[in-house]
């Protein structure tokens, strides 16, 4: 079985096909997967949080398929091929690759991705981060106000006064504080904060996405940007946070080349 995905790509130039560096070192290439969808505009793909799934557009018969990176396992979303709409469309997976975010302009749509059912997200929001299990969901307006949601039945279950990483239940929310040099966790139920003392950013790092995996912990990455780093690429290190001490501690991380073009990091919005 394949490790989880890192980040995917294109790999030297703005060609097919689409690749995926897993932990480890290996390379895995997508010959099936839909690049190019006029001109130079990429097509879209997706990687789930925890690079465990990869969602992309098939070139013969243009089915939008999720595909299981450890087991190459390749199911087609019911219901949902390539056609002109898809061309300014984004992709996003939820944890176990069970849901896919589909967004055209302003507008959102949630997909089944066994089911092929397909949720019109609320005008004005967009679906910013799943809880682990990927039964409730956050969303966030243009003011990245957010409300968190049930999957099933799709209702709204209460509101958090900023976005950010959900946590299991959908109970606890994640976020940074003002200029990400911190970050404070939101208590849904009770709608407070429920430790005062916020946890510090590493520093000389920027923050760029918080996960919380199955058992309940909480991840956060930062990168140093190719501008920044001697040598080229951008240089990505997960933290693990522990939330009784306030401390971040590191426990994985990886450079994404220069030489990869169109880069998709897991853990990341597309």
């Amino acid at each position: 079985m394949r490790p989880p995905v890192r980040y995917a790509g294109l790999d030297r130039c703005v060609c097919a096909p689409w690749k995926l560096w897993v932990r480890g070192g290996g390379v895995v290439p997508l010959p099936d997967a839909r690049v190019f969808s006029v001109g130079r505009q990429r097509a879209p793909l997706a990687l789930s949080p925890n690079g465990r799934y990869v969602a992309y557009f098939r070139l013969r018969g243009g089915a939008l398929v999720v595909r299981g990176v450890g087991t190459g396992e390749v199911r087609a979303v019911p219901g949902m091929t390539w056609s002109n709409a898809m061309r300014a469309a984004r992709v996003e997976l939820s944890p176990g690759g069970r849901y896919a975010v589909l967004g055209i302009g302003w507008k959102h749509w949630i997909l089944d991705t066994y089911s092929g059912e397909s949720i019109p997200v609320p005008p004005g929001l967009r679906p910013w981060s799943f809880s682990p299990d990927a039964k409730f969901v956050l969303m966030v307006d243009d003011t990245f106000q957010a409300g968190i949601y049930s999957m099933s039945p799709f209702a709204e279950r209460g509101n958090v006064p900023v976005g950010g990483a959900l946590g299991p239940g959908g109970e606890t929310v994640a976020y940074f504080t003002s200029r990400d040099a911190e970050i404070h966790l939101w208590n849904v139920p009770t709608g407070d904060i429920p430790r005062r003392d916020a946890i510090a950013v590493p520093v000389d790092r920027t923050p760029t996405r918080m996960r919380w995996n199955g058992e309940g912990r909480l991840d956060l990455q930062t990168v140093v940007s190719r501008r920044v780093r001697k040598g080229g690429g951008s240089r990505y290190t997960w933290y693990r946070v522990d939330q009784e001490s306030s401390r971040t501690v590191r426990v994985g991380g990886f450079v994404v080349p220069g030489s990869v073009h169109n880069p998709i990091v897991a853990g990341l919005t597309p």
